[in-house]
């Protein structure tokens, strides 16, 4: 099974994402953790950061080899789940795997800004953590490895509002085509993450 979940900034696709994985055991590829973790004598690492950090999307063609080389190794033959491709249609023009199913989750542009600009992720392991929502036990310490939590470059609100200014640029235009295509389900992600979640595996029930 591949499928690709799509939504603006906040939606929630890394946590579906990690439900879904452990639910249907196939692999999560979450890009931008991905780009993150390029070694730092990757030839392009510092042209791609630089991008992340202004709330921008990394060079789609960078991407793209990185992501081609990614999902070649043995681990995703039976399937994948992508968090963080297909925001622009130039993305699919550079690579598209043919995915099953596109999960939008869909949210309000205030939700979006409120629950990213809470954001605050472990520099160590990578958990995410949101002060609001999903407090750490103890303010700035990581509840699974004790790492310290920051707020990234591209979690800041203008970070934000320049991503939701792609999505209802660009990314909107990917949903449409989906939808076209048939295999777009639509899903309202304003809800809790497991209410989300239900409402993800009741979309996908009629083709498992």
């Amino acid at each position: 099974m591949k499928l690709l979940l799509i939504g603006p900034q906040g939606c929630g696709k890394g946590t579906i994402g990690k439900k879904l994985s452990q639910y249907f055991n196939i692999p999560l590829i979450s890009v931008g953790q991905i780009l993150r973790d390029l070694p730092n004598d990757y030839p392009d690492k510092d042209q791609i950061e630089e991008y992340i950090d202004k709330g921008e999307l990394a060079p789609q063609d960078l991407v793209a080899e990185i992501l081609k080389s990614e999902i070649s190794k043995d681990i995703y033959k039976n399937g994948f789940i992508f968090d963080g491709w297909g925001r622009t249609m130039e993305d699919l023009d550079y690579f598209n795997p043919g995915f099953d199913k596109v999960i939008f989750i869909n949210i309000s542009p205030e939700t979006s800004v409120k629950r990213i600009s809470s954001r605050r992720t472990c520099e160590k392991c990578g958990e995410i953590f949101n002060i609001v929502s999903m407090p750490p036990k103890v303010d700035g310490v990581c509840d699974f490895c004790g790492g310290k939590l920051i707020q990234r470059d591209d979690d800041t609100e203008y970070a934000v509002k320049r991503r939701l200014d792609i999505f209802k640029e660009e990314t909107i235009k990917v949903v449409d085509y989906f939808r076209k295509q048939g295999n777009l389900i639509e899903i309202d992600g304003e809800g809790s993450p497991e209410e989300v979640f239900q409402l993800v595996i009741k979309g996908l029930a009629p083709n498992l």
